[in-house]
């Protein structure tokens, strides 16, 4: 991956940072986007780069301002080959609590900024007729999560939103795929176990050691294990993959 820059939305913290990790251990130089520029350039600091290889840098990115988003790239100046669409859920609530403007902002920051995103970095990768589009989705979009109504909507259309422009910048070297992870252990399945512990009246631990009995393999997955996924989805040697999704769950998932 040497030569070549990568943008990753969201990538402070959980699967986000196992795959700048991973980027940049493979030799890309990664830009860590957050909405706080502070936070994205202390995250930046900590990852190590191999030897020859540029730095990892941040970018203050606020996804909940979609319409900011393309000033914000355009003011960076930097034309990236592989962008990974990472960003927050909205926030839990049951399909029965969740209005109408919990739909709207969810749209808003989970589809309508990740596509402001591709609009900014597409054109630059059409010229280099190479690029790299991975958006980290979520198991909701095979089987919907209950406590995660407005993520579990929105996500699935973020899914057709994928598809289709896998096929339209396919002619141009450009391949676009998701990948979706299971049970995580990061700070986003956390809180969701938390939400999970209160409704049933038991611990978050009890809720972890019941979710991981139901996982083949038997534990949660690493963001590090997501990271190397996405590495080699965005590398060379995966450039006949396109249009579609790769789960990374330990089996969990009940559904070929």
């Amino acid at each position: 991956m040497r030569d070549t820059t990568a943008l990753v939305l969201g990538g402070t913290s959980g699967i986000g940072l196992g795959i700048a990790r991973s980027l940049a251990a493979h030799g890309a130089a990664v830009t860590i986007a957050s909405r706080e520029q502070g936070k994205a350039d202390r995250t930046a600091e900590t990852i190590t780069v191999p030897a020859g290889t540029a730095s990892v840098s941040g970018i203050g990115l606020d996804l909940s301002r979609p319409e900011g988003i393309a000033d914000t790239l355009r003011r960076h100046g930097k034309d990236f080959d592989i962008v990974v669409l990472n960003g927050p859920g909205y926030r839990p609530g049951k399909v029965g609590t969740v209005t109408a403007d919990d739909f709207s902002q969810a749209f808003g920051s989970m589809f309508l900024s990740l596509q402001q995103v591709v609009a900014s970095v597409v054109d630059g990768m059409k010229k280099k007729q190479w690029g790299r589009l991975l958006y980290v989705s979520s198991s909701s979009v095979i089987v919907p999560i209950h406590e995660l109504a407005a993520s579990s909507v929105v996500r699935a259309a973020v899914h057709s939103y994928m598809k289709l422009l896998a096929n339209a910048l396919a002619p141009d070297g450009i391949t676009v795929n998701s990948i979706i992870p299971g049970r995580i252990d990061t700070p986003r399945v956390q809180s969701v176990d938390a939400v999970r512990a209160r409704d049933r009246g038991v611990t978050a631990d009890q809720v972890r050691e019941g979710a991981e009995s139901l996982i083949p393999v038997g534990r949660y997955g690493t963001p590090e294990e997501m990271g190397e996924l996405a590495a080699f989805l965005c590398s060379d040697r995966a450039g006949y993959l396109t249009g579609s999704a790769f789960r990374c769950d330990g089996g969990m998932t009940a559904a070929l």
